[in-house]
């Protein structure tokens, strides 16, 4: 017999289809689902779970069994390999999901005829029973159990037990591991009618004909007699459970009931979801729908209500479909809000929870606009969209931030390198402004995010670095500005000492010391300034000797110009580096002369008479400028003759 692969054959569709019906309306075990394989004129059906495996394989084995003649009893077998076949030889596999091999293993053999005796009892009330059965809710219980079963074995598989890949490929397994070999069973032979009537002791019954010779072809003509007698009997086995079973199935005979029952799911699934449903209220419609498609998906092809109940379930199944993609997007949007609790978060989590905010507006976008549920799926997309845009405004702040912090953490590194460096008023300032920036960039930094606490505590110590950088730039700016002033002034002082104008260079000098003096301790001219008032000050104090000598050379000069307009004489003062030259009238300079005694042994002379007030006054101001100035006063007469000197070291005059 030609295998055909699963995917090829409707019929077998169809009964992957029915049995996916029976465990979703009669779970057998946790996450268990069923595949159907044809091959070599077996079927060969693998149910796979989650770990562990069963612990009593047998019982979920009989269980499979019930399933598969309830899914068989509603499924067409034409185009299958077992289109006109009474028995299909049947093994059925268990296997972990995450196993490559399954774990056990379960043979037994289809027949129609137990099919048949399952829907239909040989009485006729149950007969009666199993048509009004058709008409019953879709919420109504799976087929019956059938009442007998063939021997079947439950077979714990070995290592060598083959992969589910190789049964997928079409590699079913040896059949020569006698631990997994199966019986097929035979028909039973028939009686010959004559020998019946005659074991039953009927009066009309024919004799026995006498015995003939024995033949070498007898034999062969019992075993053609047996054969043909065993075709007749499968034939007609074989055509009448397969008329019954088409004549049986749902929506075959009589009105349909099923297409009304399944409309009615569908519109208390519309109503359920045409006034803003919640999650019970999603659940609720999937349910209807779900027995909405129950009822109609038994319908076989050869019902004249097939393409109605086609058209309704393709709608019904679309619909359902749109439900629960509002159900998976419900779920994962609550899972980004889950995630999204307690913020700050780090940019990758956010990024999680946007992909997931973006995945669950995909799924609400598959609901088509003919959907009930259209209304409230555009709804939720624009709850959910907003949500997706305050993510990617998270994002886009943390990613900020973080790149100011780390703008900021090396700006900051700089400044305190230009700080540690710093050899000038500009280098200074240079600090003081990164910084400066460093602590802006800080303070871009918004609350909420992940990086705000760290910032805020960066920025106190950046803070500390500024007030220190702010007080010694200022310093610096004090101290370069008196820097300059000092250089002014004493620059000033000088140019008027060279002019003589001893009162403004003593005031300059005085700025020029001042200035210098203020320059403040610490900083990088303190050193420059104590130099500067190494040469200021004693040309301070020189500027304010000439100027009291000025002040008196003048005095003097006044005086001695008031006695010579007298006199009609002249009276002169004149300074040089090493004394004053005082020239007086010939009227003042012969008293004077001739009014000195000899010198005493100090060498110092004195006066041997008296001489006029106004001579008098004339010498004494002579005496008290020689002091002022500490510089001797030399007196001649108008002819430039020497009179006398005054030395203010001796307190006296002398002849030399």
């Amino acid at each position: 017999m030609v295998s055909t692969p699963i995917s090829n054959l409707a019929s077998l569709a169809s009964l992957n289809q029915a049995m996916a019906i029976q465990l979703g309306t009669s779970p057998l075990h946790p996450g268990l689902t069923v595949n159907g394989l044809e091959h070599q004129g077996r079927l060969l059906v693998i149910g796979q779970h989650r770990a562990p495996a069963v612990k009593d394989p047998a019982t979920l084995f009989k269980a499979l069994e019930k399933h598969l003649y309830a899914a068989l009893a509603t499924t067409s077998l034409e185009g299958s390999p077992w289109e006109d076949q009474p028995l299909i030889p049947v093994r059925i596999y268990l296997k972990l999901k995450a196993a490559n091999r399954p774990y056990a293993m379960h043979t037994f053999t289809w027949r129609l005829a137990d099919t048949a005796a399952m829907l239909f009892p040989a009485t006729s009330e149950g007969l009666a029973a199993s048509a009004e059965s058709e008409t019953l809710d879709a919420d109504d219980s799976d087929p019956s159990d059938p009442q007998e079963r063939p021997p079947a074995q439950d077979i714990a598989l070995s290592q060598e037990s083959p992969s589910p890949q190789d049964l997928a490929h079409g590699c079913p397994p040896s059949l020569s591991n006698p631990a997994i070999a199966e019986e097929s069973p035979e028909p039973a032979a028939e009686t010959p009618d004559s020998l019946a009537l005659a074991l039953w002791g009927d009066p009309d019954a024919p004799k026995p004909p006498p015995e003939p010779e024995p033949s070498p072809w007898d034999p062969l003509n019992q075993w053609l007699r047996d054969y043909w007698s065993y075709g007749v009997a499968g034939l007609i086995l074989v055509g009448s459970g397969l008329f019954a079973v088409a004549l049986t199935r749902p929506c075959v005979v009589g009105r349909c009931e099923r297409i009304e029952q399944a409309q009615t799911h569908y519109e208390k699934a519309e109503t359920t979801l045409a006034i803003d449903p919640n999650v019970a209220d999603l659940e609720t419609a999937q349910a209807h729908l779900q027995n909405a498609i129950n009822r109609l998906a038994p319908i076989p092809s050869w019902s004249g209500a097939h393409g109605s109940a086609q058209a309704d379930l393709q709608r019904y199944r679309q619909e359902i479909q749109a439900v629960r993609a509002i159900l998976q997007a419900q779920a994962t949007a609550a899972r980004a809000a889950d995630l999204s609790q307690n913020p700050p978060h780090t940019v990758e989590r956010w990024v999680n929870i946007h992909l997931l905010w973006q995945q669950a507006i995909h799924q609400l976008e598959t609901v088509p606009e003919a959907s009930p549920a259209y209304d409230y799926a555009q709804k939720k997309r624009s709850e959910y969209r907003a949500n997706h845009s305050a993510i990617g405004r998270r994002i886009v702040a943390e990613e900020e931030a973080e790149a100011n912090f780390n703008t900021a953490i090396q700006t900051g590194l700089l400044a305190q390198q230009r700080m540690e460096t710093a050899n000038s008023l500009a280098g200074w300032q240079l600090a003081t402004k990164e910084w400066q920036a460093a602590i802006k960039g800080l303070s871009l930094i918004p609350q909420g995010t992940l990086i705000y606490d760290q910032a805020q505590a960066q920025m106190q110590e950046y803070q500390q670095h500024l007030h220190r950088t702010t007080n010694q730039s200022h310093l610096e700016s004090v101290s370069a500005h008196n820097y300059d002033q000092a250089i002014r002034a004493a620059r000033a002082a000088a140019a008027y000492e060279a002019k003589g104008q001893w009162s403004l260079a003593v005031n300059h000098w005085q700025r020029a010391v001042a200035s210098a003096q203020q320059i403040p301790a610490g900083t990088i001219l303190v050193e420059e300034g104590a130099l500067l008032l190494e040469t200021y000050e004693p040309a301070l104090l020189n500027a304010q000797s000439r100027l009291r000598s000025a002040v008196a050379i003048q005095t003097l000069t006044t005086t001695l110009g008031s006695l010579c307009s007298e006199a009609n004489g002249s009276c002169t003062v004149r300074e040089d580096p090493t004394q004053v030259q005082v020239t007086l009238a010939n009227q003042y300079a012969e008293p004077l002369r001739r009014a000195l005694t000899p010198p005493t042994a100090d060498g110092t002379v004195t006066f041997t008479q008296e001489l006029s007030s106004q001579t008098q006054s004339l010498i004494e101001q002579v005496v008290t400028l020689s002091h002022q100035v500490n510089r001797q006063v030399a007196i001649y007469d108008s002819y430039g003759s020497f009179v006398a000197r005054y030395r203010p070291d001796l307190g006296g005059f002398v002849r030399n």
